[in-house]
């Protein structure tokens, strides 16, 4: 099995722009969910025959990404057969998840017939065109123009980027609201506190963007995120006090349109999966997603 190291923050130096330059729009991919989720996940990496790819661990079984920087089949093979040996060593299935659609037909070419596929639907990220976010345009999302109208009517607002400084006052935030939880598992609502902490204290070592929405000179809502590629913006965590109308759609809608001005070249926002979770499926959807970024999972036969 080839050897793989812990993930820590300096990775970034380098790791960011290998994943940059492929053009992706698989919010897993993203250092901050590689290093601040995975600092819950033992997240590992390794090159392989000149190809990035991150392991995880899940209740002690290993989960390996997709490899980054794969052109062809016979590539895929040489990154791909040391990790399968591996895992037959340790008596196990080599099991790859975050495969995009687009790579099964040379996942196909290279190993038919040798692993079982599913498509992780939990998990596929929403995508958005971020003009439409921005702007909030047409009769599907006329019901978010009014929660907006509403807000405004009824505060004096205002919306303020975040710095390092100011960054951690999310913390606090999030602790006065006592704002929904995760409808998931104890373990998963602990792994996201674990990566807002990294991102509220580590904010411009990891390259992170956020800011505040202010109603009545208290801060009501705050958003993260990151930029994934050229033309992809990732949504990493919005926050809201959801007593006060509208609060959440203002904050989308004004980091939108802030992060459409900071990258012009940005044209689309993913705001990442819903983890099967009904609520957050249904506020997701409400939206209308211009496309789903698909993400599969294949696990091999012993």
């Amino acid at each position: 099995m080839p050897e793989f190291k812990p993930v820590i923050l300096s990775d970034r130096k380098w790791m960011y722009p290998v994943v940059y330059s492929t053009g992706t729009r698989n919010a897993d991919f993203s250092f901050m969910n590689i290093y601040g989720w995975g600092a819950s996940y033992a997240a590992a990496w390794c090159i392989i025959e000149g190809c990035l790819v991150i392991c995880t661990e899940v209740e002690s079984e290993c989960y390996f990404s997709y490899p980054i920087e794969v052109k062809d089949d016979e590539k895929l093979k040489s990154v791909v057969e040391p990790l399968v040996a591996g895992a037959r060593e340790r008596g196990k299935k080599l099991v790859m998840h975050s495969i995009p659609k687009e790579a099964l037909a040379l996942l196909e070419k290279a190993f038919g017939g040798q692993y079982e596929l599913s498509p992780a639907t939990d998990y596929f990220d929403y995508v958005y065109s971020i003009d439409r976010l921005a702007s909030l345009e047409g009769k599907k999302l006329h019901a978010k123009r009014n929660y907006i109208n509403r807000f405004v009517a009824e505060n004096e607002w205002r919306f303020d980027p975040m710095t390092s400084v100011t960054a951690p006052l999310c913390a606090e935030l999030d602790r006065e609201w006592m704002i929904e939880r995760h409808e998931s598992d104890e373990e998963t609502a602990i792994a996201e506190a674990l990566a807002i902490k990294k991102a509220l204290t580590e904010f411009d070592e990891l390259g992170l963007d956020g800011a505040f929405l202010y109603a009545g000179g208290r801060p009501c809502a705050f958003t993260i995120g990151e930029r994934l590629s050229e033309d992809t913006y990732v949504a990493h965590f919005e926050k809201a006090d959801s007593s006060i109308t509208g609060a959440y759609q203002m904050i989308n809608r004004e980091f939108a349109r802030y992060i459409k001005e900071k990258y012009p070249e940005v044209k689309y926002i993913n705001r990442e999966e819903d983890m099967g979770l009904e609520n957050l499926r249904k506020a997701k959807l409400s939206y209308f997603p211009d496309f789903m970024e698909e993400k599969y999972t294949a696990v091999w036969k012993i």
